[in-house]
């Protein structure tokens, strides 16, 4: 039970006593009305989200990487990865938004859009960073491409 700020000073000691007598109840309340998290199912099994989240990783992981693997079977078309890497990032983003709209009963384009945008802003400051380091680390005539 949730005291709101409807209740008598009496029905909310009441609700507060009766709730404290089941501290999973309890804390399952808290956790949901004071922090905004969801309790755990019962069913949940911390194992198999993590390795569902590192297959999802691998997976969406690599679709940065499929035009560079794909341009060095064909040499003349390696001026062309870049940009096509970030197309297929890019529409990967966003229908993996649309997917998490799809679980979350968001909008699903406004879900993808969300998603997009976050990882265009993580891309601009990932790039932002290399860019600065580089920049710091390098003499002016070395290319950061060759140094290995």
């Amino acid at each position: 039970a949730v005291v709101s700020t409807q209740s008598t000073g009496e029905d909310a000691t009441a609700i507060m006593r009766t709730t404290a007598k089941y501290p999973d109840l309890f804390m399952d309340q808290m956790m949901y009305y004071e922090l905004g998290f969801m309790p755990l199912d019962e069913d949940e099994k911390p194992s198999k989200q993590g390795v569902v989240t590192f297959l999802s990783f691998c997976c969406f992981g690599l679709v940065p990487l499929l035009s560079y693997i794909l341009c060095e079977l064909i040499p003349s078309e390696r001026s062309i990865a870049f940009p096509i890497s970030c197309v297929f990032t890019a529409i990967t983003l966003f229908l993996l938004g649309m997917v998490k709209g799809r679980f979350a009963t968001e909008k699903l384009p406004v879900a993808g859009l969300k998603v997009l945008l976050m990882g265009a802003v993580a891309c601009a400051a990932s790039y932002l960073i290399g860019f600065i380091v580089s920049s710091l680390l390098l003499k002016d005539d070395e290319d950061p491409c060759t140094m290995v």
